[in-house]
């Protein structure tokens, strides 16, 4: 039962994101930011090329976090596809897909990667040596994948009015929450207060209380698949496993990190692997590579990917697991096979 403590406790600031990002969302949209922020892109952009908003979604996943870029970003392309006359779901998948496959840069990143750096004291320059490589090359393979089956560019330069009210205060926001995820965690202020804060000026502004967006069934749901794990999975489950060190059984780490997280979420499946670790092994660097690059492979992987489907809900698009899987797994496979071949190749390149 302490380790069953343990995982929930560990898990709370990314439950607590959830419960806040979701509202946060939902108020920007009531607000009409999105909107106007796709009318202002739209206009400046004739033919607006999909790989800028695929670059942007994993430059906001390296500086800020993953659930930043799901938050901000997966409304925002689905006003971009819907003005362009285009279907909306190919256009949000790149906020979840770069919310995985960039998530290993930093540390900041994601949160499985601040609680190894937390656990095992490892510094930034630790974390971007063996995992930057990693999530390069899945960015890479998955942008390649992912232009075979969708359109490259979108249609733009419709002059319309934008509403500069909606601009101003939402954008005023956004830069206020940006800033709090950078600069909050050195003072102490964790990135789900900096959600609570922004909630609650946009709820004073819109006069709007968004209680039925906060997803408790969601983060009960997950914290229980914790609490499981740690009652039934054995604490050295993974012991032999992460001891070694090859090339090739790096790349096997990879993988199967990669189905634990589909299996259980990424926060558990680290944390299980985290049980009894003194330092950090190669082992342990592989199995990070993949309950990060691989979470997004099912929706249970990561709470980003629940967050995700909460907010295309809210856009109206149906999506069920087949169809998450059929958009998704085509495209992320492909990544997570390059991100594990990455993995090996920086085993091979250190020595």
């Amino acid at each position: 039962m302490d380790r069953a403590i343990d995982n929930v406790t560990a898990m709370v600031p990314a439950l607590l994101f959830l419960c806040a990002g979701v509202p946060l969302a939902s108020l920007l949209d009531r607000l009409g930011f999105f909107e106007a922020l796709a009318i202002t892109i739209d206009r400046r952009f004739e033919h607006l090329p999909v790989a800028v908003l695929w670059w942007l979604a994993g430059a906001t996943t390296v500086v800020l976090n993953l659930d930043t870029t799901v938050v901000l970003l997966t409304p925002l392309y689905v006003r971009l596809a819907r003005r362009a006359g285009v279907d909306p779901l190919p256009l949000a998948l790149i906020p979840l897909l770069l919310a995985s496959f960039a998530s290993s840069v930093l540390p900041v990143s994601n949160l499985t990667t601040l609680i190894a750096v937390d656990r095992l004291d490892l510094s930034v320059s630790d974390v971007f040596v063996h995992l930057a490589p990693v999530s390069a090359v899945a960015c890479i393979a998955g942008w390649l994948a992912y232009r075979r089956r969708h359109p490259t560019a979108l249609p733009g330069g419709r002059s319309e009015p934008v509403d500069r009210r909606s601009v101003i205060v939402g954008g005023s926001v956004v830069t206020g929450a940006l800033i709090g995820f950078v600069a909050g965690p050195s003072a102490g202020v964790a990135p789900w207060m900096v959600a609570v804060a922004a909630d609650l000026v946009l709820i004073a502004t819109t006069g709007w209380l968004p209680w039925r967006e906060v997803p408790v069934a969601t983060a009960a749901g997950v914290s229980a698949v914790a609490v499981a794990v740690a009652l039934v999975v054995p604490a050295d489950v993974l012991t032999s496993t992460l001891a070694r060190n090859g090339p090739a059984a790096l790349g096997g780490i990879t993988l199967l990190s990669t189905a634990a997280a589909g299996l259980v979420n990424n926060l558990p499946a680290l944390l299980v692997a985290l049980e009894g670790a003194r330092s950090m092994s190669w082992g342990m660097w592989a199995w990070l590579a993949g309950v990060n690059t691989g979470a997004v492979v099912v929706p249970l992987g990561a709470l980003a990917n629940l967050l995700w489907w909460r907010l295309v809900r809210d856009e109206g698009i149906d999506l069920t697991v087949r169809g998450y899987l059929r958009m998704v797994t085509p495209i992320a496979v492909p990544a997570v096979l390059g991100a594990a071949a990455a993995m090996a190749a920086t085993r091979l390149i250190a020595g």
